[in-house]
């Protein structure tokens, strides 16, 4: 996709016949839908050469570009002739034009629609007043508003509405403004109206202008120059002209002055391009923030931007963005960035790359099309200071916008809260993930299962970079393994079915170990050492809920309590040369074991050898049921 595109109005001239100009945005009258004009002229096109005058009976149509492609029916052509160009493809269509219709309409003024919402701008004279008040002795204060949705179709009685007007419209206090929905083409007012305007909202913040049928950037500068304390413009869904980066000083001077106040810029689904986004972003010297979203022709990241020394925050969600490493190529050129949405972008592989992004703290990525525990691995090394994660997992494999069957990867073959536990293990200095909190307690049962996860899959054949593996295994004390099946590494191998057949074959042992006081001792109970741990025989693929109520039998307990048993995996305590090092309130009495996760129900859908190997040790703790 072209990164600069140029728009061309057709073979033929504007006819001047028509009160309309080539370039300009409208309405269309009777659906109200926003577009821009490409052509005016005859269907086919007359010669470059020819007058632009029109002949008699000639009809002229209006080309147009619809914001919206679905209102569009070709790209701007008529009966294979290229009569206009279309920024989106199948966005184009011709209007009918006969003299006297009005087929398109103008936006509003940005100052009428403020004096319709808030009362006038320019004090009244006190003369004024007074005719003003005697009117409403009279009976005068029965006023009409238009409804602002239903395009001048529905007026409604508003008695007394000017004083309504009047005590909302200070405009003094206002510090936050909002007009999307109303197609705002141009700032309006004359130059003594817009110079009150500037006198009395002096503390205005925020401006929303989206859905705006403004064109150059000359019109967003009128608009911007009238409040002095704007930090925040909305200017989402705009078809703005492209700011050509050749720009002579002088004039790129002219729009600094103006829009170096602004510090949050957001141009969400306005078709641009990178190219187009840095040629615009020099004109704003200091901003902060930066939202891209849906620009459905911003797919590549090539260019490094200039004029974003400032920027913290950088949002491209929906962008069709394929390159991760010329993706992060371009942002390591971005000082203080922070904060980074690629979320509901194609990105669907995370090489590994030398460059790293060691400011970013904050990272949003959901319905990401990434696949393997690889990609995050090296998402996890471009991105060392992490502390903020919002990620989930395309299911879905799209086509032409429509879901297709469910893709089967690694990432979205573990349930939600695996994929927690692998990302906080990833990330060390993770703080949130998906917006909720990371305790220390949790940190470590995460971190102590990935271990336990990475072993199962290196005993599978699993040999790739597994991240923090070895760094978490030296931190929790947990032996390494080299994962073959030859016994030969340093940890411990699964034992499950050597030399044995049937289902016997494939149980595994688990060393239960178990809290006092236990339930008086029966004759069907075969505890006599309560030391000493217990050998219990059990099916890997059994689920936790099984092996509770096996326990239950063990202990003389009756069955539909099961749920008392609680289960959790231990490790063992490290020592030093001055003794023992742990929390005394997790070591298990008599052993030199301490508890780790609580395995029971959080994680009773788990089946037993998801959690355990043959041989392993097991805590298991008997709540009170009078408790």
């Amino acid at each position: 996709m072209s990164s600069q595109l140029q728009i061309e109005a057709g073979p033929s001239t504007p006819y001047t016949q028509t009160p309309y100009i080539v370039g300009n945005r409208y309405l269309n009258a009777k659906t109200s839908h926003p577009l821009t004009l490409r052509y005016i002229g005859p269907l086919p096109p007359s010669s470059a050469s020819s007058s632009s005058a029109v002949s008699e009976g000639e009809q002229i149509w209006l080309g147009v570009e619809y914001d919206d492609y679905t209102y569009g029916k070709h790209n701007g052509t008529f009966q294979d002739t290229q009569v206009f160009r279309t920024v989106e493809e199948g966005s184009g269509s011709f209007i009918k034009y006969t003299y006297g219709s009005n087929p398109l309409r103008d936006g509003k003024g940005l100052v009428e629609s403020i004096e319709d919402r808030y009362g006038r701008i320019v004090l009244i004279s006190p003369e004024e007043d007074i005719r003003k008040k005697e009117d409403e002795v009279l009976g005068g204060n029965d006023e009409s508003v238009i409804l602002g949705s239903s395009s001048n179709a529905i007026i409604v009685s508003a008695p007394n509405i000017s004083s309504v007007k009047a005590r909302i419209g200070r405009l003094e206090k206002i510090r936050n403004m909002g007009f999307e929905d109303e197609h705002i083409g141009k700032i309006g007012g004359d130059e003594h109206t817009r110079k009150v305007l500037r006198q009395r909202m002096k503390g205005l913040k925020w401006l929303n202008l989206s859905n705006n049928l403004m064109n150059t950037w000359d019109q967003i500068l009128e608009v911007v120059d009238c409040f002095e304390a704007l930090e925040i413009l909305t200017l989402n869904h705009s078809r703005i002209r492209a700011v050509s980066p050749d720009l002579p000083e002088e004039e790129k001077e002219r729009y600094i002055s103006t829009f170096k106040r602004i510090k949050e810029l957001y141009l969400s689904d306005c078709m641009l391009s990178w190219d187009e986004v840095c040629s615009l972003t020099p004109l704003f010297p200091n901003l902060e923030v930066l939202h891209l979203e849906a620009n459905k022709r911003l797919d590549q990241l090539t260019s490094i931007p200039d004029g974003l020394g400032e920027l913290r925050e950088l949002r491209l969600g929906g962008c069709p963005i394929l390159s991760w490493e010329e993706t992060v190529n371009t942002l390591s050129h971005l000082p203080t960035l922070e904060n980074l949405d690629l979320s509901f972008t194609p990105l669907s592989s995370i090489p590994h790359t030398e460059t790293k992004l060691d400011n970013l703290k904050s990272l949003i990525f959901l319905d990401s099309d990434i696949s393997t525990f690889q990609n995050l691995h090296n998402l996890s090394n471009c991105l060392p200071n992490l502390t903020v994660l919002r990620l989930t997992i395309r299911l879905d494999n799209p086509i032409d916008g429509q879901p297709g069957e469910p893709k089967k990867s690694e990432l979205n073959s573990v349930d939600d809260k695996s994929l927690r536990s692998i990302c906080i293990s990833l990330f060390p200095l993770l703080a949130s993930f998906n917006s909720n909190g990371i305790t220390p307690n949790e940190r470590r049962d995460a971190e102590l299962f990935y271990t336990s996860f990475v072993k199962r899959q290196r005993q599978g054949g699993r040999q790739e970079d597994w991240g923090r593996y070895e760094e978490l295994c030296k931190v929790h004390n947990v032996p390494l393994i080299d994962g073959d099946d030859s016994g030969s590494g340093s940890g411990k191998v699964k034992k499950v079915g050597v030399g044995r057949a049937g289902l016997k074959g494939r149980m595994i042992t688990l060393k239960i170990h178990f809290s006092l006081p236990l339930p008086a001792s029966s004759p069907s109970s075969t505890i006599t050492d309560p030391f000493s741990p217990l050998s219990i025989p059990i099916l890997p693929s059994a689920k936790i809920s099984l092996l509770q109520r096996k326990l239950c039998k063990t202990f003389n307990i009756p069955t539909s309590q099961w749920q008392n048993i609680q289960i959790y995996n231990t490790k063992p305590i490290p020592t030093t040369q001055t003794g023992r090092v742990g929390a005394d309130e997790d070591r298990i009495e008599g052993t030199d074991l301490e508890r780790v996760n609580k395995i029971t129900n959080v994680w009773e859908d788990r089946d037993v050898g998801w959690w355990f190997e043959d041989g392993d040790e097991v805590f298991v703790q008997i709540l009170d049921e009078r408790a």
